[in-house]
């Protein structure tokens, strides 16, 4: 776990104007890297020493509740403007793929992480994929590879969506998304009891058929009509690009199994509190973005040295 020695103070979010009390913890004008390292676990800086130095590297990232904090509506979440300058930066590097792997409908996470054009998204826990490309607007959008179903697997995935669109719309503030192979439950807003019962109606109901492979985040339960996971998805990136190591870094039960495909010389990360395989642990999204400034500086030092 991080650690935040009591002797020193400890550091502000980044962004933070610092003031003569604290050092600023992310490094900028006037701050040294050794300032920042202070506030990351040793063990977890060596890491991030070591895959930095590795040839060619693949960085995959959750995106809620690890490059954004957690919001009321996930329609209105955004990436850290500190985490998305190190994403950008890492993504310009050379050796260097940055990829998000998230349980969202791919154009939808495209539209709202502002990616720069290049980087690969992975999207609905696994089931879709592409990558962001320049749109004749001078905006970004999704390239993507297409996700078959066969009638059997649509004709459910509709099933799904009108079951569970008609228990939602008896909880006020619960509403369903529609994935290109999935349907998702949202409870956040809704109260809390009113929405704990409604998870378990729909656990009950709709995502008891036969052929639903369903997962329940925070908050959340997604019915896919595809057996897929966050892990399948990034063993199957990893072979494709030949990469020499993954980072990892997920703050839900869905990231697990992308923690359980990863092994030596890899760095897995869990946001937040709860169980976790990972080897590493940051309290949130804002410290989570120091790890991401650390290892685009660490990238940069590596390749400047073999200049």
């Amino acid at each position: 776990m991080t650690t935040h020695p009591t002797d020193r103070p400890a550091a502000p979010r980044p962004g933070e104007t610092p003031t003569s009390t604290h050092d600023a913890g992310v490094p900028g004008p006037g701050v040294e890297a050794p300032l920042f390292t202070a506030h990351l676990e040793e063990s977890l800086d060596l890491a991030l020493r070591e895959f930095a130095a590795r040839e060619k590297i693949l960085v995959g990232l959750d995106f809620d509740g690890v490059l954004a904090p957690i919001v009321v509506d996930p329609r209105t979440s955004r990436m850290l403007p500190v985490s998305a300058q190190a994403v950008a930066g890492l993504a310009d590097l050379p050796g260097v793929d940055v990829v998000l792997v998230s349980g969202r409908e791919a154009g939808d996470l495209v539209d709202l992480a502002g990616l720069p054009a290049g980087s690969r998204v992975i999207g609905s826990h696994g089931a879709q994929w592409g990558r962001v490309v320049d749109s004749p607007d001078g905006a970004t959008a999704l390239e993507a590879e297409p996700v078959g179903l066969t009638e059997e697997q649509t004709r459910l995935r509709a099933e799904l969506l009108r079951e569970t669109e008609a228990l939602a719309a008896e909880v006020e503030g619960a509403w369903v998304q529609a994935k290109p192979a999935a349907v998702v439950l949202h409870t956040r807003p809704a109260e809390r009891e009113a929405g704990e019962r409604l998870t378990r109606r729909v656990l009950d109901g709709p995502a008891a058929r036969a052929g639903v492979h369903v997962v329940v985040g925070k908050e959340v339960v997604e019915m896919a009509v595809l057996e897929v996971t966050k892990g399948d998805a990034l063993h199957q990136l990893r072979g494709a690009l030949g990469v020499d190591a993954v980072l990892y870094a997920g703050d839900d039960t869905t990231d697990e199994d992308a923690f359980a495909v990863l092994g030596e010389g890899d760095v897995s990360i869990k946001i937040g509190d709860g169980e976790s395989a990972a080897a590493y642990r940051v309290t949130d999204p804002e410290e989570f973005s120091a790890v991401l400034v650390r290892l685009l500086e660490l990238r940069q030092e590596t390749q400047g040295s073999h200049l």
